[in-house]
């Protein structure tokens, strides 16, 4: 099983760094058109034991975009996927990262993510304020991750049972803290297939990029 992860769906602006993470919404489309062809069931943290032929959507910080372009299209093929939100910064944009990629991301507010859930997405952590855990004092990130599903979790009046490193940077302290909060699971940056990850809490995935053509998505897919 893979995990596919995106970052935003739309046009990339023309001032932007890194467009490549930029997936614009007609090849997002096609995407979620192939799994739905070749019978890869979406599934959520939940659902993930016992499950041939499935895959699992995640979307990294929670952008805006997610709702406006995103949503419509997984709505329409019945796709369902993981929001990592960064809890703290509900509403407003990207300050994470914003000087070094020379474009503000606006990120959902909470009406938008209650929405989601109501539609039968999850939501899951992606800490306060998006740091590199292993750089900031450990009781820092212990707040990070702890305050964090707590914050949603009184927000959404949900569970909140994953996690996503900002950055992918952890280590096994970091690791710990995650799973003495109570998450179920936890997501990295490292790449490979769900049956290679070390653990529940080192779950690898594959990032899509916007440059991407069809059969480069599909063979990362389905290799």
């Amino acid at each position: 099983m893979k995990v596919l992860t995106y970052h935003n769906v739309d046009n990339p602006p023309p001032e932007a760094k890194l467009k490549s993470l930029y997936v614009k919404p007609e090849k997002f489309e096609k995407h979620i058109k192939y799994l739905n062809k070749f019978k890869l069931k979406t599934v959520l943290s939940d659902e993930i034991e016992n499950q041939k032929n499935s895959i699992i959507l995640t979307f990294d910080d929670g952008y805006r975009d997610f709702i406006k372009n995103a949503y419509p299209i997984l709505k329409r093929y019945n796709a369902k996927a993981i929001v990592f939100v960064v809890a703290g910064l509900t509403d407003r944009f990207n300050l994470w990262d914003w000087e070094k990629i020379n474009v503000k991301k606006p990120l959902m507010d909470w009406e938008e993510l209650r929405f989601l859930v109501s539609e039968g997405f999850e939501i899951g952590s992606h800490t306060i304020t998006h740091p590199f855990l292993t750089k900031i004092p450990e009781k820092v990130a212990k707040s990070e991750i702890e305050d964090s599903k707590k914050i949603l979790e009184d927000k959404l009046g949900v569970e909140v049972k994953t996690f996503c490193y900002p950055y992918g940077d952890y280590n096994e302290k970091v690791k710990d803290m995650v799973i003495n909060a109570g998450y179920k699971m936890a997501f990295t940056t490292q790449e490979g297939t769900f049956e290679e990850s070390k653990d529940m809490f080192e779950i690898k995935r594959v990032t899509v990029f916007g440059h991407w053509i069809l059969p480069q998505f599909l063979w990362k897919v389905m290799l």
